[in-house]
């Protein structure tokens, strides 16, 4: 409260702590003394406490609001907690309990970018509702509510309006809507990877490789994708292995050492990725089919053990 004149933490205490014990249309003027004190006594425990007691206060002011509508805007949520700023910050500076309401309310709402909110222009978008995510990433609202669930964005059982009046953050949900329009399907990742079908199952088995989307568990789907900045992360760690120079005919493919008894391809590819065995990378091939391994210390390896 550092800084704050008398009036503006009173006049902030008396309206937090009224919104809390009479709700969102409180008519300050028609309580009683006692009912005025009380909320002001509420408030200012509150408000003494500082911006994370508030902000846990705004937490509990919006979950009441009997708002269901999937426009409904601050003035529904906020009550007259959003109306007293929003009118006082016209002409008065009520201290900064505003600028603490006015960053609940773009942490929980999609606002959109140009809105004026308690006197500031919001210049950046945090958030998405289902229907501005549907505009931006061009995917209609149906199709994307049924991949949102299928990402575990959306619970499985929420109704149309439920989840009309989520939202979403841009920066963790638009870049996972980009990796499933540009994600690479199983059938197709042996090419991709520069490895074999069976290689590939068998990475997929090991959960080497991971699939964007679950596959098990309530909307699971049968068509199995992988993003494609999780495969190319997979080839950079390849293509970090040395270069092998000079012919050295005790290096050989991955698939040839499994097949003279070196061990499993999925176990010998991440020792050879984590640096565990020794390994270089073909300088003629590309992918996983670049991997080159001593057979001949992998078969004596695993004859000893």
């Amino acid at each position: 409260m550092a800084g704050q004149t008398l009036e503006h933490v009173l006049a902030a205490s008396e309206m937090l702590g009224g919104i809390l014990q009479h709700g969102h249309k409180v008519a300050l003027t028609r309580l009683t003394a006692a009912q005025t004190e009380e909320a002001t006594d509420i408030g200012f425990s509150i408000y003494s406490e500082g911006p994370g007691a508030i902000e846990e206060a705004l937490d509990t002011i919006r979950k009441s609001s009997s708002a269901t509508a999937v426009q409904a805007g601050p003035l529904a949520y906020y009550g007259k907690l959003f109306d007293w700023l929003d009118r006082r910050s016209n002409a008065v500076d009520p201290g900064p309990i505003r600028d603490i309401l006015r960053d609940h309310i773009v942490k929980h709402s999609a606002v959109e970018p140009g809105t004026k909110v308690l006197g500031a222009e919001i210049t950046e978008r945090r958030y998405h509702t289902l229907y501005s995510l549907s505009k931006a990433v061009e995917i209609e609202r149906p199709r994307l509510s049924r991949l949102l669930k299928k990402l575990g964005e959306i619970p499985q059982e929420a109704t149309e309006v439920e989840s009309g009046k989520m939202v979403f953050e841009v920066a963790r949900i638009v870049p996972l809507i980009d990796a499933f329009s540009t994600a690479i399907p199983l059938s197709e990742v042996p090419v991709y990877l520069g490895a074999s079908k069976s290689q590939v199952k068998r990475l997929y088995r090991h959960g080497t490789l991971q699939p964007l989307i679950p596959t098990t568990g309530r909307g699971s789907v049968r068509r199995v994708v992988f993003a494609r900045r999780h495969l190319d992360d997979l080839l950079a760690r390849v293509a970090e292995l040395p270069e092998l120079g000079a012919q050295n005919d005790d290096f050989h493919p991955i698939s040839y050492a499994c097949q003279r008894g070196a061990g499993h391809f999925e176990e010998i590819f991440a020792e050879a990725l984590e640096g565990r065995i020794m390994a270089f990378r073909h300088p003629g091939r590309t992918g996983i089919d670049a991997i080159q391994v001593d057979v001949k210390s992998l078969m004596q390896v695993n004859a000893s053990s």
